[in-house]
């Protein structure tokens, strides 16, 4: 167990290992205090990763006046910046789901890292959507959309965790997650809230909130009911489908003329 001055810090680090490409504490050989502290920051991870993103399209966008190129450039950069986990998990349970065996055989098909044919179509619809929702937003709305879609999904990953049970066909750290979460993980979510506000004005807070909530609730209901509880897998796929939604509903707020 850590000691000194970092040590405070490492629910911090843990948060950024797990949801980032930067590095943090060794996964594996983490306590659960560790773990569920890290809960607590993923909206800020997830805003920060949202920000970092927005920041990239900003200066693309200023430099060379091409929309599209920073639209792709944001969606090619969150790849490797994730590690590619919520694309993956999106693909893997779409497939597993979608393949009509029996319980076991999903539960089988679920715990595998290789997706099927058809959970590759979905991860790739997925992130042309992702491309499309970005370039539809206005240039200036999409700082402001990245920082609350990357706030709100990952606060979703912590409601998932909290309100469904555990599918226990995996092990390691999202049984803990999912055993250890709590609402008094979801409180700062707020910073991603306010800076919305800040960016998009009054209306596109609540659309957000609704375009992540909405989505991922659905999507851990869909899981559960094919697997009994949620997974690793599902853990990662909620980071992509709340951001998918938190996007759409920005985009309709913006395109309405409500903001």
């Amino acid at each position: 167990m850590p000691r000194g001055p970092a040590a405070p810090l490492a629910p911090l680090r843990m948060a950024f290992e797990l949801l980032t490409c930067l590095p943090g504490p060794a996964v594996p050989q983490s306590t659960p205090g560790r773990l569920v502290g890290s809960l607590l920051w993923f909206p800020v991870v997830g805003a920060a990763l949202g920000a970092a993103l927005g920041l990239v399209e900003l200066g693309v966008r200023t430099a060379t006046h091409q929309h599209a190129l920073a639209c792709g450039l944001v969606v090619a950069l969150g790849l490797p910046a994730t590690r590619a986990r919520p694309v993956r998990g999106l693909m893997v349970l779409s497939g597993a789901l979608f393949a009509g065996r029996d319980h076991e055989g999903l539960a089988q098909l679920a715990a595998r890292e290789q997706p099927t044919a058809f959970g590759l179509l979905t991860g790739m619809a997925g992130l042309l959507l992702k491309y499309a929702l970005l370039l539809a937003l206005p240039g200036e709305a999409r700082l402001g959309a990245l920082v609350l879609a990357g706030g709100l999904s990952r606060a979703a990953i912590v409601w998932v965790c909290w309100r469904f049970p555990y599918a226990n066909i995996d092990t390691g750290v999202a049984g803990w997650l999912v055993t250890l979460a709590g609402p008094r993980d979801l409180w700062l979510v707020l910073p991603a809230l306010v800076a919305g506000l800040l960016l998009l004005g009054p209306s596109a807070v609540p659309a957000a909130l609704a375009g992540a909530w909405l989505p991922t609730h659905a999507f851990a209901r869909w899981v559960t009911r094919g697997l009994s509880g949620v997974t690793a897998h599902a853990c990662e796929a909620t980071a992509e489908v709340g951001e998918l939604g938190t996007l759409a509903a920005v985009a309709a707020v913006l395109s309405l003329g409500l903001a």
